[in-house]
């Protein structure tokens, strides 16, 4: 998930980005928060965003401006104005804005339009499972791990195990990249269901054990150092 903060205030932009890194943190997603100080720069930049907070007032060009420029650009982004103006909230509409929050910005409110958001798009990333012909759905966050079972797969839960007709592959590539992470040909963890790693192995939390495959293993603990960094509160 992609996220532009823009905004003059520097105060506004890091108090912002305090709160949805808690968040990300909270909900175990992928998020990568990009900061701007005016819409020029905002316009000028290469990244293709899935929401953007910006400022209804600002030196150059404004929102609102900045935003129709987005629109014009076929952007279907998420706008989510922010202002210490209320009363331009009416002028918003005709670029179809997601949320429209004054200044200062309620914490509440803010996780409330993300969960309404995580919702919408699904960034939960459920998957449906054909066994024996009926139709399962098992969101990725109960996923521990993957097993490659012949041309099958085998998706691994707290209180089942789920025998997929497509091969651990095409399982792994329906799952979030940020927490699923290949460490064998024949096995995938979820980061998030990691206990410990000792050695060449990792203890899941419901006390299996997978071994790293050896040309994995290097790659796997770099993964694994970055993973606990963004997305672990350190005590």
């Amino acid at each position: 998930m992609q996220i532009a903060i823009c905004d003059d205030e520097k105060k506004f932009r890091n108090d912002l980005t305090e709160i949805l890194l808690e968040y990300k943190r909270e909900k175990r997603i992928h998020m990568d928060i990009y900061e701007f100080e005016n819409g020029e720069s905002l316009l000028s930049s290469d990244m293709v965003f899935d929401m953007v907070f910006i400022d209804y007032q600002m030196p150059g060009i404004d929102g609102l401006e900045a935003a129709r420029r987005m629109r014009l650009k076929n952007c279907i982004c998420s706008i989510i104005f922010v202002t210490s103006y209320p009363q331009f909230v009416f002028d918003s509409f005709e670029v179809q804005p997601f949320r429209f929050f004054v200044k200062p910005v309620e914490k509440d409110k803010l996780i409330s339009a993300m969960d309404c958001y995580l919702r919408q798009q699904r960034m939960l990333n459920p998957i449906i499972i054909i066994e024996d012909g009926e139709q399962k759905t098992v969101n990725s966050e109960n996923i521990i791990y993957l097993e490659g079972y012949g041309k099958n797969c085998l998706v691994r839960t707290m209180d089942h195990v789920f025998k997929s007709s497509k091969t651990i592959s095409k399982v792994f590539d329906l799952l979030p990249r940020h927490c699923f992470y290949r460490i064998h040909k024949s096995y995938a963890v979820n980061m998030y269901c990691i206990s410990s790693v000792n050695g060449k192995e990792v203890v899941m939390i419901n006390g299996e054990k997978a071994t790293i495959g050896r040309n994995h293993l290097a790659d796997f603990k770099r993964a694994y150092r970055d993973f606990v960094k963004n997305y672990y509160v350190q005590a």
